[in-house]
């Protein structure tokens, strides 16, 4: 469903008009090897039906590679390297080795409609070490609640935030409290959605909200874009390092066949094993 100007009605009857819709997703929950990126994209109205833009899962694949994904990502965010890509993101790669190279982008019509969009990288040095004091879908919060507090911080409001559901999750009460907003109103908890209100804002987990939002979808395709163009960096950095070395999506089987072609240059690289691999 396109995004559309929605107004939100509060609990005690006030209408919002003009409200700023975010759309946020997660790429990269799951592989062994290469960094979970969580992304937003927000606008007032109707995104360009030029480019497609759909659940990055249905758009991309490994056997088209990322020119599918750069029409809509490099239309709505153009930029001529990958570091300026994530400087209009407003983040920036980890501090690993494989990371420090360039890479060029190429150019595509310019598109409008999109009003802001970020993104937060976690590699799995990073990942590790939060994993061990909680859950996966906890820490997946913590980095989602991150980018709210920032969309939050440059709009006062009123917003209206549509997120993915984070691992089966229904509920995210506690989590909202500790890290968004004391101050929530509970409007909603299904297994396809649960939505609530803070201060300026409601904030709505819902099921394949990929195909429900096409937001939340442009965030999916950023996600995936800005995770393979680092997949990119990693994989040519241990080609340089490792003869006939066969890339990796860094998913399943492959990311562990990939890790253990590499681990005995390890020790010699001084690379900590935590840089490379994700416990979980």
């Amino acid at each position: 469903m396109m995004a559309r100007r929605v107004p939100i009605v509060y609990g005690d009857g006030r209408m919002a008009a003009e409200t700023l819709t975010v759309g946020i997703d997660e790429v990269g929950y799951g592989p062994k090897l290469g960094p979970l990126v969580v992304a937003a994209a927000c606008g007032r109205g109707r995104l360009s039906r030029r480019v497609r833009v759909a659940d990055s899962k249905k758009v991309f694949s490994q056997a088209t590679g990322v020119g599918t994904l750069e029409p809509a990502v490099l239309g709505y965010l153009p930029a001529a390297t990958f570091a300026e890509l994530l400087a209009k993101l407003s983040t920036t790669l980890p501090d690993a080795p494989w990371y420090r190279g360039s890479l060029d982008l190429p150019c595509h019509p310019k598109l409008d409609g999109l009003e802001g969009a970020w993104a937060r990288l976690v590699d799995p040095a990073e990942y590790n070490a939060a994993v061990r004091a909680q859950n996966k879908s906890e820490f997946l919060f913590e980095v989602a609640a991150g980018i709210i507090n920032r969309v939050r911080e440059l709009h006062p409001g009123p917003i209206r935030f549509l997120v993915g559901k984070h691992g089966g999750r229904h509920y995210y009460l506690r989590g909202i409290q500790t890290r968004i907003s004391p101050t929530v109103l509970i409007r909603e908890e299904t297994p396809t959605r649960s939505t609530y209100e803070i201060p300026g804002a409601t904030i709505t987990f819902l099921e394949s909200a990929e195909d429900r939002h096409k937001l939340v979808a442009l965030a999916s395709m950023i996600g995936k874009y800005v995770r393979e163009c680092a997949m990119r960096l990693f994989n040519e950095w241990w080609a340089l390092r490792c003869e006939g070395l066969r890339r990796t999506a860094g998913y399943g089987r492959d990311g562990s066949r990939f890790y253990r072609e590499i681990r005995s240059l390890l020790p010699r690289l001084n690379v900590d094993p935590d840089a490379v691999l994700r416990l979980r």
